[in-house]
């Protein structure tokens, strides 16, 4: 794997040691890569990964909350649906087949289904997986026996920053879409304030799970070199406030909740002059050939 490939090779763009705070405790180191302009994390057995996801704190595995902060999460969530629909629906027509990818708990997908679209997910974690075909979404495993062109929208909401690949990743997604087909992609931004203040301890480093770390610059020169042309880019507002809550948690802080609520305020209010977001959403095209 590139990042795999890479770690013997750029020891000297090192930038920052972090933390596994959800499951194992180990550290990770995360480098830069200056011509990708993205960051990544140095993991020796990526077929050891599988481990780091088991974690009752893994929320989009879990379809009911069970603590006030996934209460607060649940509650975030429903209102990120609503401003999901309202960024994909001018792309959407009643018969639109939509497909998530790492769709977790398939919470995406209920919602575009009672919309009255045509929905299908891919999803490796086995108890997810479970959760969205009892809800009568059908889902799979991976990509590989989904037939090409016949997406109208593929979805990866934080989730190309867990891929061991993201260019060849992106390049299936592609095949899948029909012509004119919309890919959405959101992932946390290496450039935003909350990370640059937090530094090693931005709960959205998220190593090991997180192999990647994305600049939006270094996003969109992946996805335009595979096919796709940007349609629009945009804030995913709520996401700082969980991101600062955890980062203050796993910086020892008290009341990690109040501190991280007033943090996630600043840093809003700073990113509407700098665009610097904790995440953001990209709408992509596919190309025409």
């Amino acid at each position: 794997m590139f990042h795999v490939e890479r770690m013997s090779k750029t020891q000297h763009h090192k930038i920052l040691e972090a933390t596994d705070h959800l499951v194992s405790r180990e550290s990770f180191s995360i480098h830069w890569d200056p011509i990708r302009q993205r960051a990544w994390t140095a993991v020796e057995h990526l077929e050891a990964l599988d481990a780091y996801y088991r974690s009752p704190g893994y929320i989009s595995h879990s379809s009911k909350p069970d603590s006030l902060i996934s209460l607060f999460y649940v509650w975030a969530r429903s209102i990120m649906l609503n401003y999901k629909y309202t960024l994909l629906k001018k792309h959407l027509q009643r018969n639109s087949r939509v497909l998530d990818v790492g769709c977790g708990a398939g919470s995406f997908l209920s919602f575009m289904k009672k919309k009255g679209f045509d929905v299908f997910g891919v999803e490796s974690n086995a108890k997810a997986r479970d959760i969205c075909l009892k809800n009568n979404i059908e889902v799979q495993s991976t990509e590989s026996k989904l037939p090409p062109a016949s997406f109208n929208i593929i979805s990866l909401w934080h989730v190309l920053e867990h891929l061991p690949s993201p260019e060849s990743s992106l390049g299936k997604y592609r095949e899948l879409l029909k012509p004119g087909g919309i890919l959405v992609i959101a992932v946390p931004n290496f450039e935003s304030h909350d990370r640059i203040h937090y530094q090693n301890h931005w709960a959205a480093l998220d190593v090991p799970r997180h192999l990647w770390h994305f600049t939006p610059k270094g996003l969109i020169s992946i996805a335009e070199s595979s096919g796709f042309d940007l349609l629009q880019k945009r804030a995913l507002g709520l996401d700082v406030f969980y991101i600062s809550y955890l980062s203050e948690k796993y910086r020892g802080k008290s009341f990690p909740f109040v501190r991280g609520l007033f943090k996630a305020s600043w840093f809003t209010i700073k990113s509407l002059f700098t665009s610097k977001h904790s995440s953001n959403v990209f709408l992509f095209m596919k190309r025409f050939p």
